[in-house]
């Protein structure tokens, strides 16, 4: 009997690792940065051809309408092609960062309906194009699974494009129900399929399984690699049933939660729109913009003045901090890879000076790093390239904040679930009261007077407790919204 001891000195690999993330890290920016601009002002000059250019050609002859429709074609071909480029970075990037261990893990209570849901609303175009039907089959009342939403959104979302771009004809299904204690959902194609001997391949880094030479690659082969780690690291499990020629479905399995069942919070929108028209408007509001890339401001200065606000520029963190002090602007947007001082520096003297403290702040980069953004206190990150819908919504959030006049009482039974809403709600800038039972619900609502109440579908089965709500001096006009697991409705009483 023997003992062998083997030592290895590994500081060179760390020291090879860290360079090459940093090196990847480094050619994601130079790269993402042009790209920012090119998505950007390819989608300011789409929105002016169709608005301001597209009318004229009503009555004109057929070669300057041709002429037209060449350029607008060829701008989608940017945008897709640019779009495609983006995405192939992101998925370098993140191969490297979780290797490096870097990424950051928002782990909260997530409906995986909801996660398929969303998944499938953002490749609705891929179906669009391809004249492929989906089918969507979700469980009622699933448990809910703790995880990063964005991270399983992106699983659901990987898996739906491959099985869009391996599949000619036919068509797509996605599944999401519960089996003990674990929730699954799947992607089934009726694609090209996959040899079983290259099925144990599919989640290799870089892998592309078919003939590279006659088989044209599709990507980096990182997709189904990150999918694997995402699932793994919440505790779960992915694979692929496949036949060549009868297509693909693969599966993923998580463990469930005991936390509550959430509500459906889209379902909300029309009723924020509807609180949301009595709010102050938001134009001629005053925005800085901090960035040291020209073209980024440009390009945010075009949008943000096409939506009526007044804009201001910086180019670094410096400049940044004294165009605060001076001019006090409403609202901050700040990159972080900046000359002299960058933007975490920035934020965290504007947050240490009670003269600034107040104005929100706006992280708009592609450094990952949103942790630390948000200890130093700045109210949203973003990432680029700019989603343009995003970043207004978010906007208008962070300059309505707090300026509604108007109150909303949530009554529920489930805390967790109230919080939640009561989280949405604030966001938005609206004055929130909870309430747990319909006792407390009915003393609030004759206290505080609300000129809406969010109630359980559950407790709106009280007709005693909706009656005395409804004959109450000063109820007359208040919105209910009742809540239910997968549907909403509202009525004015």
């Amino acid at each position: 009997m023997g003992v062998a001891v083997l030592v290895r000195d590994i500081t060179d690999e760390r020291a090879v690792d860290r360079m090459k993330t940093e090196f990847i890290a480094t050619v994601s920016h130079e790269l993402r940065t042009p790209l920012t601009s090119v998505l950007g002002f390819a989608a300011i000059v789409k929105e002016k051809l169709a608005e301001d250019i597209a009318p004229l050609a009503m009555g004109a002859d057929k070669k300057y309408q041709r002429s037209l429709q060449r350029i607008e074609k060829n701008l989608n071909i940017i945008v897709t092609e640019a779009e495609r480029l983006t995405s192939l970075i992101d998925d370098v990037l993140d191969i490297a960062k979780m290797e490096a261990g870097k990424i950051e893990w928002r782990m909260e209570a997530t409906d995986m309906g909801q996660v398929l849901e969303r998944a499938l609303n953002a490749t609705a175009a891929l179906f669009e194009k391809s004249g492929l039907a989906y089918t969507q089959e979700i469980a009622p009342q699933l448990p809910v699974v703790m995880g990063d939403r964005d991270r399983l959104i992106q699983v659901a979302i990987n898996l739906i494009s491959n099985a869009v771009k391996f599949t000619q004809e036919g068509g797509i299904t996605c599944r999401a129900w519960s089996e003990g204690d674990r929730v699954w959902f799947s992607v089934q194609d009726t694609g090209v399929g996959i040899t079983p001997s290259d099925c144990g391949k599919v989640f290799d880094k870089f892998k592309q399984v078919g003939d590279t030479l006659t088989d044209k690659p599709k990507g980096t082969g990182l997709g189904l690699s990150i999918c694997k780690q995402i699932v793994e690291y919440h505790g779960g499990r992915i694979s692929v049933e496949s036949e060549v020629g009868r297509g693909s479905t693969f599966l993923v399995s998580l463990p469930a939660s005991t936390a509550p069942t959430l509500p459906n919070l889209p379902a909300f929108n029309e009723f924020l729109s509807r609180l949301k028209r009595e709010v102050a408007p938001t134009t001629g509001k005053q925005i800085l913009i901090v960035d040291d890339d020209p073209h980024i401001r440009e390009l945010l200065r075009q949008e943000l003045e096409g939506e009526g606000y007044t804009v201001w520029e910086a180019g670094d963190g410096m400049a940044a901090i004294r165009q605060v002090k001076a001019l006090r602007p409403d609202l901050v947007i700040l990159d972080v890879m900046m000359p002299q001082m960058n933007g975490f520096d920035a934020a965290a003297v504007l947050r240490n000076d009670p003269l600034t403290a107040d104005i929100p702040i706006l992280m708009l980069s592609i450094v990952q790093d949103r942790e630390r953004g948000y200890r130093l206190g700045i109210d949203r990150y973003l990432p680029k390239p700019i989603a343009k819908a995003q970043l207004l919504d978010e906007i208008e959030s962070l300059l309505h904040q707090g300026t509604s006049p108007k109150k909303v009482l949530i009554v529920d039974q489930n805390a967790s679930t109230a919080r939640t809403l009561a989280e949405v709600l604030q966001a938005k800038g609206y004055t929130v009261a909870e309430a747990s039972s319909d006792r407390e619900g009915l003393e609030k609502a004759i206290s505080i007077q609300p000129d809406a109440i969010v109630i359980d579908a559950l407790l709106s089965q009280n007709t005693d407790f909706i009656q005395s709500l409804r004959f109450e001096r000063g109820m007359e006009n208040v919105v209910f919204v009742m809540l239910g697991d997968r549907q909403e409705s509202s009525l004015n009483l």
